[in-house]
C-alpha cells in the first residue's frame, strides 16, 4: 500500500459533491464508486470530508460503511472536523472509518481527541489544522472550517496536537486552498520539523509537480489531492510516476 498521495472525496448527502469528471464512472456522485477507482490506482489512505454536520448520521454512516466494504482504508471528517461527543467519533470508526479527523473539536475540547487516543491509539486519529498567514513566518489556525480565526499559533498548536498522541497532522493551508498553485513551501516544512509525527500537506495542489514539491521541498510525508483526481484532470497513476521519475517514492 502505497500512502504518499492520498485521495480526498468530499461528501454530503450520502453522496459526492461535486460530480466527479473522473472518466468512465457509471454514477459521478457515487463515492463508493470513485473510492474504487482510486484503490485500483494504488491508493493507500482515502480521506472522506463528510460536508455535514453529526445530525446527518444516518445519511453519512451507512456510506462509511459501504466505503469500508471496498476493503481500502478511509479517514474521515465530519462537519470541518467538529465531533459533538466522544461517542459519535467512537460511532465513525463502528462504522469501519481507519481513523477520524478532528479540527475544531480538537480545539474547543482537546479532551475528545486524547480519550480518543487513549481508547483506541494514535493511528486512528488525524489531527486537522486549517491555517492561514498571520504575518511573516507566522500562522494561525483557524477553526469551523476556517470561516473563524483565531489567535492559537499554528507551531504551538501543532505540537501540542502531537502531544495529544494525534498519530498524523493535516495541515491544510487556506492561503492556498482552492487556487491550484502548489502546497504552502514556507509553512508547510516548518510545521513538519516542529513535530515528530507524520504531515500531510494539503490546499492549493493543481498538478502533479506540486505533490513532489510538497513532499521534498514541504517535508510533508503525505500530500492531500482533491480537485486534481476528482476532476479527472490528472490520476494516480500519473502522479505515482511523476514521484517516482523524480525519485520520491
Amino acid at each position: 500500500m502505497n500512502d504518499l498521495i492520498i485521495p480526498c472525496i468530499d461528501v454530503a448527502g450520502g453522496r459526492a459533491t461535486p460530480p466527479s469528471g473522473i472518466p468512465g464512472l457509471t454514477d459521478p456522485v457515487d463515492a463508493v464508486e470513485i473510492a474504487s477507482v482510486y484503490l485500483r490506482d494504488g491508493a493507500g489512505p482515502i480521506f472522506v470530508d463528510v460536508q455535514e454536520p453529526w445530525t446527518e448520521h444516518e445519511t453519512f454512516l451507512p456510506l462509511i460503511e459501504a466505503l469500508s466494504g471496498t476493503g481500502g482504508t478511509f479517514w474521515v471528517t465530519v462537519d470541518n472536523g467538529y465531533m459533538p461527543s466522544i461517542e459519535a467519533a467512537e460511532a465513525l470508526l463502528a462504522a469501519g472509518a481507519a481513523a477520524v479527523g478532528l479540527s475544531t473539536t480538537s480545539v474547543e475540547h482537546p479532551s475528545v481527541l486524547h480519550t480518543l487516543v487513549q481508547r483506541h491509539g494514535s493511528d486512528r486519529v488525524v489531527g486537522v489544522m486549517n491555517v492561514a498567514r498571520a504575518g511573516d513566518g507566522r500562522w494561525n489556525v483557524a477553526i469551523r472550517g476556517g470561516e473563524q480565526k483565531t489567535d492559537l499559533d499554528a507551531v504551538v498548536w501543532a505540537k501540542m496536537l502531537a502531544d495529544l498522541g494525534a498519530g498524523r497532522l493535516l495541515v491544510n493551508s487556506l492561503d492556498q486552498e482552492g487556487t491550484g498553485d502548489g502546497y504552502d513551501l514556507e509553512m508547510t516544512p516548518v510545521l513538519a520539523s516542529a513535530v515528530g509525527v507524520s504531515v500531510i500537506a494539503s490546499g492549493g495542489a493543481g498538478a502533479v509537480e506540486h505533490l513532489y514539491e510538497g513532499l521534498t521541498t514541504g517535508g510533508a510525508r503525505h500530500a492531500l489531492v482533491n480537485t486534481l483526481f476528482h476532476s479527472g484532470d490528472a490520476t494516480m497513476a500519473q502522479a505515482y510516476a511523476f514521484l517516482e521519475k523524480g525519485g520520491v517514492g
